[in-house]
């Protein structure tokens, strides 16, 4: 027969007391030594009563003070004691419950943080787990001094009278009838209380996480109306639970006041018929009613452990939650790899009905370099999670060297995988911290070389406390190029096989992004790169594009080919990069940055003059195949930072933007373009150009 839920979390909680078998020992003889010398006093009452105010015996007198005196000193210092070994018993506990917790929620995959709050993470793991603490300290406190104090009083008091003492005990039963009703009122009305806590906490996160967005959205009124509404709630319920706790402990003392009045009548009778000394009955009087105590306290017991069970069950709820991407125990490690990755018949998804990716197939070879391209929800970052096993597939296989992922060791997999993302991971610690996270036995020789390669190191030397210096709760004290540049610094240090650059630069500025682009270029040499692009000028020279679209590979090849192709990259690419509204918007925000740094822009028109006549030549097939052509030629030819669109209501007319650069340079610039397009191209396109970088003329293509 299967043990009672209650009784089997009591056990577990009880195992982890294991390791400190020998203070709870010591704490069992303390509190038998202390529950005897809190019953002595009565018995000292009664013989006060009956051999020394009858006899007027004044020097038994002397020495009964003096003992009553020395009593309660010698119980207060056991008490100090005692309740000293219990919260060091109960602290070491707690912490081995908050290691277990922490340890095993690291260990747990990322679809568990996904789907849970971190407000709720929060208060399991800081809060709900003193419930394991308050388990113990009621069990050891509680529970075990008041059974002792129970069992002394039961054999003393029918030592003095039977009769009496069985006559109080007559309404025990409702006693225990009571506290199991009550006692189970209050654990269903704790569990809502806390869940609302944990929304109210999440809720407080979220607000200070995104106070920018608040703020800008002018959002403040809503979510204070939001607050007190949620604050009400928490009042209401925290009210009905006090008047809940009021009416248990009414109903107790009532149950428990009776046996005291049963007792003053019975024992009265007994003392006029001669049966027993008045010493007697205020003894028995006093042990009864600390015998109702410690009853009425273990009757509370129970709607504090009820309540606490609440927290405990919390926590096991995330103990017992198994991982979805777990190492297998005879998992190998991965001692050197070459970085080829497969993906054979992938198919995924986060929540069911809802595929992510649906067949992917495609290989990356060691070294090469891929840019994962494709609309919003393709499925992009998805691939880089896999990569990585944050995730495992629902079908199909990942490979690496040949190897399944599921079949090797995290620890190795991870440690040859260097992740950038476009929301940098950096640590309320300093810079050097930050950095050596990357490697954590490196020297600082090592540190400061990783920085200068990724071009943060000058940067740092001008701060006071140089790589001392404190980043703030997530980088708060720098900006999005400088964290981006840490983060990169942190990716040399580690130097990874694998490269995984998930929208690396499309939060920065243009001049911040050269330069995280120049440090990215030196972290990812040789290695095998993947880069999930958002700002397509970053992929032009990549070895290959893989693009997804729906879920599913549409279509791979090189920048070149894939513009050639005119299918779904190259329709994709002019929409989202030669638009002339995302052109306009992109022009207007470096023409502001340009001015408010005093620095040059150009803007050139670069046009193939004689396409009309070259579709009467040699046909339109062949024409539009050579303007195609000098299309990509232009497309590759640009800086990452520089940008262009089509001249609306023309053909084979473009816009080029040239930030940071006269027109003496920018027309050097386009005239070696031309050169070497002319020559690529061969006879036929004739492409002329015309550069400007007045006002008027900015503000002419603006309007």
């Amino acid at each position: 027969m299967a043990a009672h839920p209650f009784w089997h979390k009591s056990l577990r909680i009880m195992r982890f007391a294991v390791p400190y078998w020998h203070l709870i020992l010591w704490l069992f003889i303390i509190s038998v030594f202390l529950t005897a010398l809190s019953l002595v006093s009565p018995y000292l009452v009664k013989i006060l009563i009956d051999d020394i105010l009858i006899r007027k015996d004044f020097t038994l007198l002397y020495y009964l003070m003096l003992l009553f005196i020395a009593l309660f000193f010698l119980k207060s210092f056991v008490q100090i004691y005692t309740s000293y070994q219990t919260t060091l018993l109960a602290e070491n506990i707690i912490n081995d419950v908050k290691t277990k917790l922490f340890q095993h929620l690291e260990n747990l995959d990322l679809g568990f943080f996904y789907s849970k709050k971190i407000g709720d993470i929060l208060v399991r793991l800081e809060d709900d787990v003193y419930g394991i603490e308050s388990f113990i300290g009621i069990v050891i406190d509680s529970v075990l001094m008041n059974v002792l104090t129970t069992v002394f009083i039961l054999g003393i008091c029918l030592y003095l009278n039977w009769q009496v003492t069985l006559a109080s005990l007559t309404f025990f039963p409702f006693y225990v009838i009571s506290q199991k009703y009550f006692g189970n009122l209050v654990k269903k009305k704790k569990r809502v209380l806390i869940n609302k806590g944990s929304d109210m906490l999440s809720f407080l996160q979220e607000n200070i996480v995104n106070i920018q967005a608040i703020k800008s959205f002018v959002l403040e009124s809503i979510q204070l109306e939001k607050y007190k509404k949620k604050n009400k709630n928490l009042i209401r319920l925290n009210l009905d639970m006090s008047l809940l706790q009021s009416y248990s402990g009414t109903i107790v003392g009532l149950i428990t006041f009776t046996p005291l009045i049963v007792i003053l009548w019975y024992g009265s009778y007994k003392v006029i018929t001669g049966v027993i000394t008045v010493g007697e009955l205020m003894a028995l009087y006093t042990y009864i009613g600390k015998l109702f105590g410690p009853v009425s306290e273990l009757g509370s017991i129970n709607i504090a452990i009820q309540s606490t069970m609440v927290s405990v069950n919390r926590v096991f709820e995330f103990l017992d939650t198994q991982p979805h991407v777990a190492e297998k125990k005879n998992a190998k490690p991965l001692n050197t790899i070459k970085g080829n990755i497969g993906f054979s018949h992938v198919q995924f998804r986060y929540v069911p009905a809802e595929p992510v990716l649906h067949d992917v197939t495609f290989k990356i070879m060691s070294g090469e370099s891929v840019g994962l391209v494709g609309p919003s929800g393709a499925g992009k970052t998805t691939v880089a999670s896999l990569i990585a096993r944050f995730f495992d597939p629902l079908k199909g296989k990942i490979t690496l060297d040949n190897n399944d992922l599921r079949d090797v060791q995290l620890f190795s997999l991870r440690k040859n995988i260097g992740y950038v993302s476009q929301e940098t991971i950096l640590f309320n610690a300093s810079l050097r911290d930050n950095i050596r996270m990357g490697k954590l036995d490196a020297t600082d020789g090592e540190i400061e070389k990783a920085a200068k390669l990724a071009n943060i190191h000058e940067f740092i030397v001008t701060l006071r406390k140089k790589y001392n210096t404190l980043v703030g709760e997530r980088g708060v004290n720098l900006s999005g190029g400088q964290k981006q540049r840490i983060s990169i610094a942190r990716a040399i240090l580690k130097n990874p096989k694998i490269i995984i650059l998930d929208e690396a630069t499309s939060s920065l500025d243009s001049e911040s992004e050269e330069k995280v682009q120049e440090a990215l270029d030196y972290a990812t040499k040789g290695k095998t790169t993947i880069i999930i692009a958002h700002r397509l000028s970053t992929i032009k020279n990549v070895d290959k594009i893989i693009f997804l679209k729906e879920g599913v590979v549409a279509e791979q090849g090189s920048f070149t080919e894939l513009l050639e192709k005119q299918e779904n990259f190259a329709e994709f690419y002019h929409t989202q990069v030669r638009g002339i509204n995302n052109f306009k918007e992109h022009l207007a925000t470096e023409w502001k940055r340009m001015q408010e740094n005093n620095k040059p822009l150009s803007l050139i028109t670069l046009s193939i003059a004689n396409f009309d006549e070259l579709v009467k030549e040699r046909g339109n097939d062949v024409a539009i195949s050579l303007a195609v052509k000098a299309r990509s030629l232009i497309e590759t030819s640009i800086r990452n930072i520089d940008f262009m669109a089509e001249v609306p209501k023309s053909r084979y007319n473009y816009y080029i933007v040239m930030p940071e650069m006269d027109v003496e340079t920018a027309e050097a610039k386009i005239k070696g373009m031309i050169a070497r397009m002319s020559k690529a191209l061969g006879k036929g396109p004739v492409l002329t150009y015309q550069v400007m970088s007045k006002v008027k003329e900015i503000k002419h293509i603006l309007a």
